[in-house]
């Protein structure tokens, strides 16, 4: 039995909902033994299984005690999602280690994904604008809604689109005026978590 990690690492990064899941297995295979090659001390061996529920997981052992699991999942709205389990047996100091191991493959075939497969901040996201400094504004933007919508429901009130746009319009001088029909459209986009990963190359402009 395997619990999900408490780190909000199942959702679909950006670029990812185009992404086929042949090639993103591919990639974890070629991966996961290169990470293995590079890291002899933790000794990892891995073994993969499909799932019932159309899932692939591998089961990795280090050491040869369990260490995570890594799943490859398909997205009902297209593309993929990459995930990490951890086993719930062990120490609270054992389960730590094995969440900062766990954290560093993760990432790690992320990368090797993303460079397998092309897929960075020039990738066409539908729905989302395809130049760098627009998904920034949304991004932004997405993060602005969430906490005015947050805000709000503490108080017992439901934001409206109206209130979106009125609140836009009426913002400091160095955020960007959004139309009714941009807010819509970046909604969307924000609540399919296309705008997620985008926060990672905010600094980069």
């Amino acid at each position: 039995m395997a619990t999900q990690s408490n780190k909000g690492n199942t959702k679909a990064y950006a670029g990812w909902s185009t992404l086929n899941k042949k090639d993103a297995l591919q990639s974890v295979s070629d991966s996961l033994r290169r990470y293995s090659l590079d890291n002899p001390l933790l000794s990892l061996k891995t073994r993969r299984f499909n799932l019932e529920d159309g899932d692939t997981q591998w089961k990795i052992l280090s050491n040869g005690k369990p260490l995570c699991n890594i799943i490859i999942r398909a997205n009902r709205k297209g593309g993929v999602k990459l995930s990490y389990e951890l086993p719930e047996q062990g120490t609270d100091k054992i389960r730590n280690s094995n969440e900062n191991i766990a954290k560093q493959v993760h990432d790690h075939l992320k990368i090797c994904i993303d460079t397998d497969n092309n897929i960075g901040t020039h990738w066409e996201i539908p729905g989302v604008p395809n130049k760098v400094k627009k998904r920034i504004e949304w991004s932004k933007a997405w993060d602005e809604i969430k906490e005015y919508r947050r805000s709000s429901k503490r108080t017992g009130y439901d934001v409206t689109l109206a209130d979106l746009v009125d609140f836009f319009l009426y913002a400091d001088k160095d955020t960007p005026l959004f139309s009714e029909n941009t807010i819509q459209k970046l909604i969307l986009a924000g609540e399919e978590g296309k705008l997620d990963n985008i926060k990672s190359y905010r600094t980069y402009t």
